[in-house]
């Protein structure tokens, strides 16, 4: 959009998901996650792989381990599975999701405000964003340290709008993933869903009011 035009957006602020939304980190998650597992001595399913996009690590741990597992041992696995992401995040090839980064810029330019809501701990959410080369353009980052109840929970969107000063109810999220979907509706958002990680008719099941293939694609209310 040009200065000194004027276009009427469904939003007031854009909050973004990282992994699938941003970066396309999901099938490396699944193997990180299938790994670590499986050197626990647990083999997880695919519905169980599935089921870790969005979650937080913690609430995965717990759901495959049990609840028995102290705080301790919880601490030390989420630092062990988190560690292994990062070391894979910082050699593997990585690509932004097309179009990401024209349609961040363009928010900028329009002077429209944006964050990162995600459950991805501080030090994976700035290794992606720095392998994409857009660290510079996410002022606002909420992160798994920033809240204690993962997606569904909205707390993490919560906390992003309120960062920006915008209610959420007047904030559009991009999500790939069924549990932030449900964290966004349950903040008051309205959503756009990516085709990036889920298929067209489960993210269909959640009711976003948009839904596309990534950036390129988006529909006309939403894109800048």
């Amino acid at each position: 959009m040009q200065p000194g035009t004027f276009r009427p957006y469904p939003f007031d602020a854009v909050l973004f998901d990282l992994d699938g939304v941003i970066i396309d980190t999901t099938e490396l998650h699944y193997r990180v996650w299938d790994t670590f597992a499986r050197s626990h001595g647990y083999i997880p399913s695919q519905a169980e792989l599935l089921a870790t996009n969005g979650r937080r690590a913690d609430e995965t741990l717990r759901s495959w381990f049990g609840e028995r597992l102290g705080e301790s041992e919880l601490v030390t696995l989420i630092h062990e599975r988190e560690t292994l992401f990062n070391r894979q995040l910082a050699t593997e090839p990585v690509s932004a999701i097309p179009g990401v980064g024209e349609f961040v810029s363009a928010l900028r330019r329009a002077g429209i405000p944006y964050a990162v809501g995600t459950s991805a701990v501080p030090m994976n959410a700035e290794l992606a964003l720095s392998r994409l080369g857009l660290r510079e353009l996410f002022d606002v980052r909420v992160t798994a340290a920033d809240v204690t109840r993962g997606k569904p929970d909205p707390e993490v969107y919560l906390k992003a709008a309120a960062a920006l000063g915008v209610p959420p109810t007047r904030c559009v999220v991009f999500e790939d993933a069924v549990l932030g979907l449900r964290a966004a509706r349950a903040a008051g958002a309205r959503c756009v869903a990516l085709t990036t990680s889920f298929s067209r008719d489960v993210l269909l099941r959640e009711e976003p009011e948009w839904i596309a293939e990534d950036f390129r694609s988006l529909p006309v209310p939403v894109a800048l």
